[in-house]
């Protein structure tokens, strides 16, 4: 599948989300909690990201190395794909929001959206790097497996180890991917510096991968 089709099928189902979440509103849910929660982040977001995702893959491989000069130039496009398809993605859901809020007359939801829109984006960002780390690796099992390793450990992060771990110890530890749902300016730091050494280690573990 084309990264222009992908899009298209994800703006259709976005969409489509839309359209049920308007009308779970008339029987009292709210518009943005639909959205805007760990297991939607997760499963009904996430999860088709990383479908687009695994086709973004599909078009760099060992044979797709060899036109470029260095490793590093070959994790430059190929973060950069990946940040791509996770942008867009995340933008026109976002749009549908804006417009389902304008529709329902929703009032100062913008700095609300803006908060949430750059905390899914740093999500993203920190999961595509996370999968980039396992992909790079020379380590087979992980390369081959590296999408669902990294989306199994999100969702058990935060759907069963962060609500665990605050209902039986009264504590709230974040790992990776709970900074995302963590209220506070600080969670923008940890979130910025995780990213960071994200990066830094695709790079240290690009420079030592063997394409043989």
């Amino acid at each position: 599948m084309s990264r222009f089709s992908f899009f298209c099928c994800f703006t259709i189902y976005t969409a489509i989300s839309g359209i049920i979440f308007l009308f779970k509103v008339t029987n009292g849910h709210n518009w943005f909690d639909q959205w805007i929660y760990d297991r939607f982040f997760v499963f009904q977001f996430i999860s088709v990201v990383t479908i687009g995702l695994n086709f973004e893959a599909s078009n760099l491989n060992d044979f797709s190395y060899v036109r470029l000069d260095n490793r590093r130039k070959i994790l430059a496009r190929e973060l950069l794909g990946y940040y791509i398809q996770g942008f867009i993605c995340l933008s026109v859901m976002f749009i549908f929001i804006i417009f389902g809020a304008l529709l329902l007359v929703e009032n100062n939801f913008i700095m609300k959206l803006a908060d949430w829109y750059f905390r899914y984006l740093l999500g993203i960002v920190l999961f595509i790097n996370v999968i980039s780390c396992l992909k790079w690796s020379n380590k087979m099992t992980l390369r081959k497996y590296c999408f669902l390793i990294v989306f199994m450990w999100m969702a058990l992060e935060l759907i069963v180890l962060r609500s665990y771990i605050r209902k039986f110890f009264g504590l709230d530890i974040n790992l990776l991917f709970s900074w995302v749902f963590q209220k506070g300016i600080e969670s923008y730091f940890w979130m910025l510096g995780m990213v960071l050494i994200s990066i830094i280690l695709n790079i240290m573990i690009s420079d030592k991968k063997d394409f043989i």
